[in-house]
């Protein structure tokens, strides 16, 4: 391997500005030579950010009617297009995936690395969810996704090394995969976030608009808590979940960075209902010395220390979510601002970027030991 090895990075899709496009964001930054390879890229939301900056090369799905705005109906030949990518111009790739960047074919001379933020959704943990949905519960779904189980596995086993966003999905790869993986946490720039002097009156919640976020259970059980709420967010279940919406709730499209800061530092709580992979937001409210409200399993167990920080409750309904915030206003005065903002500096993006510097020095060291570059 040449002593500045030739990278590229190789992202899932382009489309929106979630968890694993900051962490993209976050190794563009790090790695500013390197191309960006996509299936779909919509490069307004992204030109402003480390990605903006790069030559981003999208594949030929981007040009399809609609791909931008409703990929899904085009997840069917997405394998055969990952599948088709050729990078051999390059040393080392490293793929940020959660469903198909990790399956790229590679050479044996090239190393690659593939940051997982969680296996297939739809295809594994998520998947009796998805055949029991109303109208996704056809026998083409179920053929579908059996098929895309299956490359998914042979797929995992191309990349050389995988590092997982939590211990969660750690345990998920090796369900899926039946592979081990490091783990090293997302990046989040805590330092951005600063607690307000006093708090306001309102819960809040950032998310995305699609089924696994359950933003339906927030506004369920807040209509009947009559308490109120800001919801941050956008996406495909938008239109559902104002038709919900009682009078003490409030939705808000995203807004800037700076806005997005201000309404984390003076909310009350932060409330999540997903059974998510890490929760990267969760995490900034926290270091905006904001307690969180959380479902407790997945990747905010992590994050989230009961009792300290937060409040976790045990079941996915609007029922658990009821009464845990009603613990919350009879306990809320126990929680210290400087333990939760503490915590937070746990997940300091300065720390991603050590780690993760270290072990591709390590693993390309490595690779060029072995004599076979």
């Amino acid at each position: 391997m040449t002593s500045r090895p030739r990278i590229a990075l190789i992202h899932d899709r382009l489309n929106v500005r979630g968890g694993a496009e900051r962490v993209l964001e976050e190794l563009a930054g790090m790695y500013p030579a390197a191309p960006i390879y996509t299936l779909i890229y919509k490069p307004e939301l992204f030109a402003s950010t480390p990605i903006g900056r790069h030559e981003v090369r999208s594949s030929i799905i981007g040009k399809f009617p609609g791909a931008a705005d409703h990929h899904r109906i085009y997840i069917p030949i997405m394998p055969l297009i990952i599948d088709r990518l050729r990078l051999h111009e390059f040393d080392v790739l490293i793929s940020s995936s959660a469903a198909f960047a990790h399956g790229v074919r590679t050479r044996p001379d090239q190393l690659h690395v593939s940051y997982i933020h969680s296996p297939m959704r739809y295809a594994w943990h998520q998947y009796r969810d998805h055949v029991a949905h109303p109208g996704y519960g056809s026998i083409f779904i179920k053929m579908l996704l059996a098929y895309l189980r299956t490359w998914d596995r042979k797929a995992a086993q191309r990349a050389d090394y995988l590092v997982a966003n939590s211990q969660w999905t750690a345990n998920k790869v090796k369900e899926a995969f039946h592979r081990e993986s490091t783990i090293i946490h997302p990046p989040v720039h805590v330092k951005k976030f600063q607690p307000a002097s006093s708090r306001g009156d309102y819960y809040l919640t950032v998310c995305r608009f699609v089924p696994y976020k359950r933003v339906d259970l927030i506004v369920k059980a807040f209509n009947k808590l009559a308490l109120p709420i800001v919801i941050v967010g956008d996406g495909p279940e938008r239109k559902q979940i104002q038709k919900l919406a009682g009078p003490s709730v409030k939705i808000l499209p995203f807004r800037t960075e700076e806005q997005l800061i201000k309404v984390m530092s003076e909310a009350k709580a932060f409330v999540y209902a997903a059974e998510e992979d890490f929760g990267i937001a969760a995490v900034e409210a926290q270091a905006a010395g904001c307690p969180v409200i959380a479902f407790g399993r997945g990747g905010l167990t992590e994050s989230v220390m009961e009792g300290v920080t937060g409040l976790l409750f045990t079941d996915q309904k609007e029922e658990a979510i009821v009464e845990t915030v009603e613990q919350f206003e009879r306990v809320k005065g126990k929680f210290s601002v400087d333990a939760i903002t503490k915590n937070a500096e746990r997940f300091n993006a300065e720390h991603f970027v050590a780690k993760f510097s270290a072990f591709m020095d390590e693993k390309i060291d490595q690779k060029s030991r072995s004599g076979r570059v």
